[in-house]
């Protein structure tokens, strides 16, 4: 069965019955598969376990139709801020050790 069939399928649970569609659903989920369902009651199916980076945004591709990539220049800022948070975050764990360690002799 492919991912197509099953979302079909899927459609037509849950617009007919109800109570199978959950079940459905839950053995879906049990084998490893995403469930997707826009505000009009379409489904769609992926496997689980693709990286988030790999897959583009839910929403913006199933629902529009298009995938809407970002800019280089603002996923080049996210990084560097990223990177900086990051780094932030490292100081203060390094701080609180080296008060930590002070204050009672060992870490």
């Amino acid at each position: 069965m492919n991912l197509d069939s099953i979302s079909q399928e899927l459609d037509r649970l849950y617009e007919f019955e109800i109570s199978r569609y959950i079940e459905r659903c839950d053995e879906l989920k049990k084998s490893g598969f995403k469930v997707y369902r826009n505000s009009s009651g379409q489904h769609k199916v992926v496997l689980s376990g693709r990286s988030a980076q790999d897959q583009p945004k839910q929403t913006d591709s199933f629902e529009t139709g298009k995938i809407k990539k970002e800019n280089i220049f603002v996923r080049a800022k996210n990084k560097v801020k990223r990177s900086i948070a990051n780094f932030k975050s490292v100081i203060k764990f390094l701080k609180f050790l080296y008060h930590n360690y002070q204050n009672n002799g060992s870490i």
